[in-house]
């Protein structure tokens, strides 16, 4: 089950006041996990989302406990966030799980950075074990779905970010910015995709503006620019024609005084101002004067468009996520079959081992070495009549009616209880392969497992 609320349902300024809860996202995971009925559970916390996978109780509508955790981790009021949450439930949930890793369900279709975040959110499930290992199986999935659609359509063509889609619609709005000059608010790792995009777009000199000077040193010398302190973004807002912001920082950095200072100075030219952070790094008041344009993560939501990408790349990834939310489901529903299988196993090298110490009684006058070859050719008697039968069951179990063949196994063979139960051991650890391959049958195949 999924429980969130993103863009594309919660205003920008309620997503700016749950992100920027100072509380670690462990501490809701571990809330989450120690709240009855919730089980297990998997938090997705970005600047455009905050959501929650987890294996509820049946029965159970886990929605009001997840928004009222939510609500106290981040201090913003259950109610304010109750009309934007959504709850999403098994099939739904999962393939949702998978459309957000893809980049089809973001701000910016076919963003780079989200598929890095639900990784990181994997990872953090990992440390502290607040996620099953059903829920870790589904993301790891996910996952591999969302590298395929980026892999194998033009889904991340021009590794497609928020930076690259804010930079198009500015230059849809104001034209090339080839020639122009940049400054970035922000050196971390955000920083640098930022500057690799200005670079690309033409750029003829782009400075870096950071807490620590240094280290904007460092990135704003590879695109022919300097480094500064924060502290000099007022007196460089009259020199730059663009200005983009990248930065945690939960206040302002740019504010309305700023900029109107900065362009009774500018002769009446056009300053451009892209604000990617979530807090917003620029105020928003700043589009109030005279001779700005000011695009900010809502405005790049609500009249940005797709852009460069192609309708064909996102109609492939929507196919690259059905076949990987079936092949995961398929894997799921062959699991099944493996304890009843193992069990057989179990049960026909039991026998086999009884068969053969009572023959070798009987066969005294046999020497060693005869009576070895008999047992290894009768065991590869067995396995090879098991064999076909067990790949068979198996693929039929994956199929969407697939209960109707694990049921057969169980009336059709019906293992002993010990080992039934030795079969379960065995089969307790093993994983549900994303590589399972599936072939969908009918009821009528269920004559295939008697065959």
């Amino acid at each position: 089950m999924a429980v969130g609320i993103s863009h594309a349902t919660a205003p920008l300024d309620l997503l700016e006041r749950l992100y920027e809860t100072p509380r670690p996202l462990e501490d809701l995971a571990g809330d989450m996990a120690a709240a009855p009925g919730l089980g297990s559970s998997l938090v997705l916390s970005t600047c455009n989302r905050m959501e929650v996978y987890l294996e509820a109780d049946p029965g159970t509508d886990p929605a009001p406990a997840v928004a009222g955790l939510i609500a106290g981790h981040t201090g913003v009021h259950a109610d304010e966030i109750a009309p934007y949450a959504y709850v999403r439930s098994a099939d739904d949930a999962l393939r949702h799980l998978f459309q957000v890793a893809a980049g089809l369900d973001s701000v910016v279709l076919g963003e780079d950075q989200i598929l890095g975040q639900v990784k990181e959110a994997l990872d953090r499930s990992q440390r502290t074990g607040t996620a099953s290992k059903t829920l870790n199986q589904a993301v790891q999935a996910a996952l591999r779905a969302g590298k395929r659609a980026r892999n194998e359509t033009g889904l991340n063509e021009a590794g497609r970010s928020l930076a690259t889609a804010g930079l198009a619609f500015f230059e849809r709005l104001v034209g090339s910015l080839d020639g122009k000059t940049a400054l970035v608010v922000g050196a971390g790792s955000f920083g640098g995709v930022v500057l690799a995009a200005l670079r690309r777009s033409g750029l003829r000199t782009v400075h870096m503006a950071n807490r620590t000077p240094d280290k904007a040193q460092r990135l704003a010398e590879t695109a022919g620019g300097t480094g500064y302190p924060l502290e000099d973004i007022p007196r460089l807002l009259t020199e730059v024609d663009v200005v983009v912001s990248c930065t945690a920082s939960t206040v302002p950095l740019v504010t309305r005084r700023h900029v109107a200072d900065a362009m009774a100075a500018r002769a009446g030219r056009e300053l451009y101002l892209l604000d990617l952070s979530l807090p917003r790094n620029i105020e928003a008041g700043v589009a109030e004067v005279e001779g700005t344009v000011l695009v900010d993560l809502q405005r790049i939501a609500a009249e940005g468009g797709d852009d460069e990408l192609s309708v064909a790349s996102v109609e492939s990834a929507h196919r690259i996520v059905d076949t990987e939310v079936a092949a995961f489901k398929a894997a799921r529903r062959a699991a099944r079959a493996t304890p009843i299988l193992a069990a057989l196993r179990t049960s026909a090298a039991e026998a086999t081992a009884t068969e053969l110490d009572r023959l070798s009684r009987r066969l005294d006058a046999m020497d060693s070495a005869a009576q070895e070859e008999v047992a290894h050719s009768v065991r590869r008697i067995v396995d090879k009549m098991l064999h076909q039968p067990t790949v068979r069951a198996r693929r039929l179990a994956g199929a969407p009616d697939g209960d109707v063949y694990v049921d057969a196994l169980r009336a059709l063979f019906a293992p002993e209880a010990g080992a039934l139960e030795t079969g379960l051991r065995a089969a307790a650890d093993a994983a549900t392969s994303p590589a399972a391959t599936t072939t969908v049958t009918t009821p009528a195949a269920a004559q295939e497992i008697m065959a």
